[in-house]
């Protein structure tokens, strides 16, 4: 219930921002939110409301899947809605704000999604929050908007500072895979089970045993992890090249606008843009002479 609660303000709020903006004259593409709410909001429902909720406090595995996921592809899929941008066109100062800035800042956002899931399995929070419901609901939605501070600006990129470019952008999805890797091979290789006394109270004897399980469930959390980064780190590739693309676009066109300029003042063309064979001719030809022996 607090889930669906938490779902319906999410998309009452969305809705109540495209009017917003469509009523200040502005476009909003159906498109993207369609994929809000059937992508980002549907997969939490996915997650939370079907057997992978039912069972996430009673096995291992669909707690690691429902975790993994809300953490690394429910913020994908809610970027790819343009959350961003539409914050950004309804309220312009909220961009601006200071703990927002904070929260974002490349190192904040990819260390608080890099130790969120180590400190849930491996500290006492992880038994509290198979047995209180508060704190399970409270984790989803932990997972959830750290997962959001880091995706949403990395894929975006209108919040990051000057210095966060492309290359840098890759670099740090780069890191973040192999962070996001870590939980799931510690748990699949750990020698002790975690709340193994509460999974066996919760099973009354049926089902894998709990050490195997938590294996399981470890392995499903690094295939997962790597599985949801490589689409992300291939998107980030792709923007690096559009943005090289576009940087030398611009400068072609500054070139081509000094060097009309100049021919219009009935300058020369400066020797620096003239090709090297124009420019130093005898260059090319001694490149070609033969050596003499006596040289």
């Amino acid at each position: 219930m607090p889930v669906l609660v938490g779902l319906l303000i999410v998309g009452a709020a969305y809705l109540i921002g495209v009017r917003r903006v469509r009523r200040a004259g502005g476009t909003w593409s159906v498109g993207r939110t369609l994929v809000f709410f059937g992508g980002g909001l549907g997969s939490v429902v996915v997650l939370t409301m079907s057997f992978l909720g039912t069972y996430d406090r009673v096995l291992f595995w669909p707690y690691a899947v429902q975790n993994v996921l809300l953490l690394a592809l429910t913020p994908v899929l809610l970027a790819f809605g343009g959350p961003v941008e539409l914050i950004g066109r309804n309220f312009p100062s909220v961009r601006a704000a200071r703990l927002v800035k904070v929260l974002t800042f490349p190192a904040v956002s990819t260390l608080l999604g890099a130790v969120l899931l180590p400190l849930v399995y491996f500290t006492p929070y992880y038994l509290a929050v198979l047995q209180n419901d508060v704190l399970h609901e409270l984790l989803r939605l932990q997972l959830v908007v750290a997962g959001c501070l880091f995706f949403w600006p990395m894929l975006g990129g209108e919040s990051l500072p000057a210095w966060c470019t492309p290359p840098v952008r890759v670099a740090i999805g780069f890191l973040d895979g192999l962070l996001d890797a870590l939980p799931g091979i510690l748990i699949m290789t750990s020698s002790g089970t975690l709340a193994a006394s509460y999974y066996l109270s919760v099973r009354h004897g049926w089902g894998p045993a709990p050490h195997e399980d938590q294996r399981f469930g470890g392995g499903i959390m690094l295939t997962l992890a790597e599985m949801v980064g490589l689409p992300f780190l291939g998107g980030q590739l792709v923007a690096w090249i559009r943005a090289d693309r576009a940087e030398a676009v611009a400068v072609d066109r500054r070139l081509d606008q000094v060097v009309a300029e100049r021919a219009a003042a009935g300058e020369r063309e400066p020797e620096l843009m003239r090709p090297w064979w124009e420019t130093d001719p005898g260059q090319l030809a001694d490149r070609f002479r033969p050596q003499r022996d006596d040289d």
